[in-house]
């Protein structure tokens, strides 16, 4: 574990490697709001092609957290700790070190100081696509979306809140490495923490909320982790601008994400846990996730409710009590390997029959088998699709090459369509 004066000694090695390449924001933790220009400041300089990229071990990793602790010690009460690691992953052939980022603002109150509430979300992307053909700044993952956004706002919180001290209990704020190669950094913190997680009484994550759409839908997961958690976050719902699905991990499709983000490594240390989200698009994973397409006053939006859900856990009395999701609700399964991929982003606030495509992807089987944007896939073969569960389901049992039959409903209209992978 390396404490401030040890994080100084490592970047000393690093440090030039921004400069003349990229302007870097002015880095300032003195004032209560939060704005859209900051977050502009934070996501144009993270996802920008100087960094190349954020993916676990690559110099665009170790520049993106110079930029994360440099912003946090502005902060002089603030305890800031890099916590390394060694990001094993079967998807990779070499072993990268990264980290976790992880700044700590003391609680005001006597006795609740000594317990926490934990804001994160990762800062790493996915690796550069290896494509022949194509420039290196046509192919950079700057994941201005996936997860700049998350990252900036946690940022904003910590400014307000080291700006205020409005809150009782202790805050620790955690930028999570290596999410992308399967949720490793909170899987680290969360087993070489550097607080007691029994006295954590919500952890709230903050991944991908930078897409907000004209509808101002958001996605709330993990409500049901928490007996009184509905009557936390329900008030702050009703007074929000936002559409708030509040899920209740049995919707078709939307359940599913409750296990795939940095959250659920807390859940499953029996910590409730909340998930902001905006939802999957067609620029996930790929080089088309740019800064230019944040929703920036959406993410001003966002962090508005989610500053008020974590002032009012930090600073009520009471103890929130942890409560397990049924089994068969909690997505804890493994992620099912698919040879195949239809190349469709599914709309996550679905709740009919069948799974309702969001967006279909160029040059994809969906695409070419004539599938569009809005239908809803109602059978694959001979393969009743329930939800997105049954779909995956389907899709591992493929083998690449094969042909299927998709019957899909667009409007009133069942279609019945040959799909090629």
């Amino acid at each position: 574990m390396f404490r401030i004066a040890i994080i100084s000694l490592f970047f000393i090695g690093c440090s030039s490697t921004t400069q003349g390449i990229f302007n870097k924001p002015k880095i300032h933790v003195t004032q209560p709001e939060i704005t859209v220009e900051d977050f502009k400041g934070h996501i144009e300089y993270l996802a920008s092609d100087a960094l190349g990229g954020r993916s676990a071990g690559s110099e665009g990793d170790k520049m993106a957290v110079e930029y994360l602790v440099d912003f946090f010690k502005k902060a002089p009460e603030a305890e800031v700790t890099l916590q390394p690691f060694e990001a094993k992953s079967r998807r990779m052939k070499a072993t990268p070190q990264t980290f976790n980022v992880i700044a700590t603002l003391p609680g005001n109150d006597p006795k609740l100081k000594e317990e926490y509430v934990v804001i994160g979300g990762h800062y790493d992307t996915t690796a550069n696509p290896k494509m022949r053909f194509i420039s290196f700044k046509d192919g950079i993952n700057n994941g201005a979306d996936d997860n700049a956004s998350g990252t900036a706002m946690v940022l904003e919180l910590f400014e307000k809140y080291a700006s205020t001290k409005n809150h009782k209990r202790t805050l620790v704020f955690v930028l999570f490495g290596a999410e992308e190669l399967g949720l490793i950094g909170s899987k680290y913190f969360v087993e070489n923490s550097t607080i007691d997680l029994a006295k954590v009484q919500l952890m709230v994550n903050l991944d991908m909320v930078g897409r907000l759409d004209e509808e101002k839908n958001v996605y709330l997961g993990g409500v049901p982790t928490a007996d009184s958690l509905d009557i936390l976050v329900d008030s702050f719902i009703e007074n929000s601008n936002l559409n708030v699905t509040v899920y209740e991990h049995t919707a078709t499709g939307v359940r599913s994400l409750f296990s795939r983000s940095d959250h659920y490594n807390f859940y499953k240390k029996d910590i409730p846990s909340l998930f902001f989200f905006t939802g999957i698009h067609k620029d996930y994973h790929s080089p088309r996730d740019e800064a230019n397409l944040v929703n920036y006053e959406g993410l001003k939006l966002i962090s508005d409710l989610a500053d008020k859900v974590v002032l009012q856990a930090a600073n009520q009395r009471d103890r929130l009590q942890f409560k397990s999701l049924p089994k068969q609700e909690d997505s804890e399964q493994s992620p099912m390997r698919l040879k195949v991929s239809l190349g469709i982003m599914p709309d996550y606030s679905h709740s009919g029959s069948g799974m309702k495509i969001e967006s279909v992807i160029d040059k994809r089987p969906a695409k070419q088998s004539g599938m569009k944007d809005g239908d809803v896939i109602l059978k694959i073969d001979d393969t009743v699709i329930d939800d997105i569960y049954k779909y995956m389901e389907i899709l591992s049992k493929l083998e690449p090459r094969s042909t299927v039959k998709a019957v899909v409903l667009r409007g009133n209209e069942e279609l019945t369509l040959d799909v090629q992978f």
